[in-house]
């Protein structure tokens, strides 16, 4: 989701007052400790030279709301500006309500997307708030504290909201900034020092070629661009700083394609070890040349989101989404079977004209592609949007709050959309953390319905156990064990068997089998005696050498299989029903899914060899 650009303050009744300092503290509830708030950043920086001192604070939904307002109150700021999206509004309007207690003379701003539209109400249901700044928000956020600290009138400040004689009043719209490079880097040298161990976002571009329905980014038309000069300039920095991972927010990644392609061939030459590069892009844009760049990426080191939603053209057309899935498809079977490149596919369920049957057909097409990782979202109905727009005519019942999503329309009930919210737990389990990605790709594959049926019947399962919600890996192999002895033939649960043990072997660290899942060679030491003959495992291991034989045990396994298997692109295939042994190397663990590096190896009169 993209992050707007905006920022929250709060200025006190000392504002303009000579010889007193103002403290502007802008700050955000972001849904995880790893995210940040670009808005914040942009903020600050557009408007350094209007204040003597602004900070920023960063806490996240999970904290106690008295324990945030506690500090904040002790920043003791003038202005306090809170940057409001639908994960953090209702914390965030309860946390002002306390701060305007206890720090009356403080001002209170808002801004960001879930204040944007409809602004009035939320004033005067809201009386701590002082001011609501909407839409873009760099230059709107300045003039305002230029008025503030000058006493004068706000009422000309174009995407301010403010009260007259404590009546709630939009000002017009601003026109968006036409030169984005006028907007200062978001991230000096000392805020680069804060991210360590999180995500850094980014943004080269702002605004959406796509005018789809369900989507915020309808509300604006056209694309404005940061030059590339300038990006290029911000990225060598934000590279240099050792950030991990860089998030680009741009709404279509690849919209332009000749950009497009000339920033890729340079984040490769920057040849950033370590460091991953995520895009939301359009796959229906992609051309060989672009995916052929992609293919020259180091395992890992770009990732990608590409938002199907669904295969329905009915659907997509009522939307106003232009997609050719037989164009994505094809696409996307490219990336996927290149094995560099982190591949993330969302669908959104409750969509205009999709019933369950067309849900089913569209999660069909999209896992079939076998992506890294399958978002099932639920429509989220979104002040502003043009689906809001459109309610009564698609008979969308929704939540009246926050995050609004979506309880039932003319096409789907819900409970259909129950049935989807226990499908959306098995696949966040199961697929998308990793865990038995191998598992469910056959899994699924033998269900003649398609790959939902196998979801359904299988959360089924799992809810009538009680069991949804664990993410411990004993667990979730034994329910995919206890669910298959009724769905498969015998003669299949060995090779079912091999692979749930494949899948926990493979997870990134060294893992002791359930007891169920051993046999009799399992009372061996298996990896002890590989590890005997010292010569043959460094042939086959030569960056352990130098390293004692504790070290390298604690860091490989060695299991039987009662299979052959060649695992490649992170993806099992079986050889022959000859049984084998494979070694499992967490040194060398794969960059796109974590998993540990695999080997195939035999055994010969009780010692192992290659």
């Amino acid at each position: 989701m993209r992050l707007f650009p905006f920022y929250g303050i709060i200025m006190g009744r000392t504002l303009g007052k000579r010889g007193l300092t103002v403290k502007i503290l802008l700050t955000t509830l972001n849904a995880k400790f790893i995210h940040s708030a670009l808005a914040l950043y942009y903020l600050k920086n557009y408007c350094q030279s209007t204040c003597q001192e602004i900070k920023i604070r960063e806490f996240t939904i999970n904290g106690r709301s008295p324990d945030i307002l506690g500090e904040i109150f002790l920043e003791q700021p003038s202005l306090v500006g809170f940057s409001c999206y639908i994960w953090n509004i209702e914390q965030t309007l309860e946390i002002a309500a306390m701060l305007k207690k206890v720090l009356p003379d403080t001002i209170i701003v808002l801004g960001g997307p879930e204040v944007s539209f409809d602004a009035c109400s939320l004033m005067e249901s809201n009386l701590s708030i002082d001011y609501i700044v909407t839409g873009e928000g760099e230059e709107t956020f300045r003039e305002l504290i230029l008025c503030l600290g000058e006493g004068r009138n706000t009422g000309d400040v174009a995407g301010l909201v403010y009260r007259k004689n404590s009546v709630p009043v939009k000002n017009p719209d601003r026109l968006l900034i036409k030169n984005l490079d006028q907007i200062p880097f978001p991230y000096p040298p000392e805020d680069l020092d804060k991210f360590t161990g999180k995500i850094i976002y980014y943004e080269s571009s702002r605004g959406c070629p796509f005018n789809c329905r369900y989507c915020l980014s309808s509300t604006s038309h056209g694309v404005r661009f940061f030059s590339l000069e300038r990006v290029k300039k911000d990225l060598k920095l934000i590279v240099q700083a050792g950030i991990k991972q860089i998030k680009f927010v741009d709404r279509t990644f690849n919209c332009h394609q000749g950009r497009t392609k000339e920033l890729l061939s340079f984040l490769l030459d920057l040849d950033a070890r370590g460091i991953n590069f995520h895009f939301e892009i359009g796959a229906n844009l992609l051309d060989e040349e672009i995916m052929d760049l992609l293919g020259k990426a180091p395992p890992g080191y770009f990732q990608l989101e590409i938002g199907i939603q669904s295969t329905n053209p009915l659907t997509l057309h009522a939307v106003e989404r232009t997609m050719d899935f037989a164009r994505v498809r094809s696409a996307v079977c490219k990336i996927v079977e290149a094995g560099n490149v982190h591949l993330h596919l969302d669908l959104i369920a409750g969509l205009p004209k999709e019933n369950l049957a067309s849900f089913e057909k569209s999660f069909n097409d999209v896992f079939k592609l076998h992506p890294h990782n399958l978002q099932l979202g639920f429509l989220k109905v979104l002040k502003g949007s043009g689906l809001r727009k459109q309610a009564r005519e698609y008979g969308f019942i929704h939540q009246d709050c926050p995050p609004y999503e979506i309880l039932s329309t003319k096409d789907i009930s819900f409970r259909d959309l129950l049935d989807l919210k226990s499908v959306e737990d098995v696949l966040e389990r199961f697929y998308n953390s990793g865990k038995f990605r191998q598992t469910l790709l056959w899994f699924a594959g033998r269900f003649p319905q398609g790959p939902y049926s196998f979801f359904l019947q299988f959360a089924q399962f799992i809810m009538a156990r009680k069991t949804a919600g664990t993410s411990r890996p004993d667990v979730l192999a034994r329910e995919l064990w206890d669910f298959s002895q009724n769905v498969i033939g015998k003669e299949e649960l060995l090779l079912l068997k091999d692979l749930i043990k494949f899948d926990l072997m493979l997870m990134g660290k060294k893992f002791r089998l359930p007891d169920w899942l051993q046999d009799e060679s399992s009372q061996r030491d298996l990896t002890l005696e590989f590890l005997k003959d010292r010569e043959k495992t460094l042939s086959l291991l030569p960056h352990f050498s130098g390293m004692n034989s504790r070290k390298i045990y604690n860091t490989i396994s060695v299991e039987k299989f009662a299979h052959t298997f060649d695992f490649a692109h992170c993806r099992i295939k079986k050889i022959s029903d000859v049984p084998s042994y494979m070694l499992f190397d967490y040194s060398k663990v794969d960059q796109v899914l974590k998993y540990a590096q695999v080997f195939v190896i035999s055994m010969a009169n009780q010692k192992i060899k290659f």
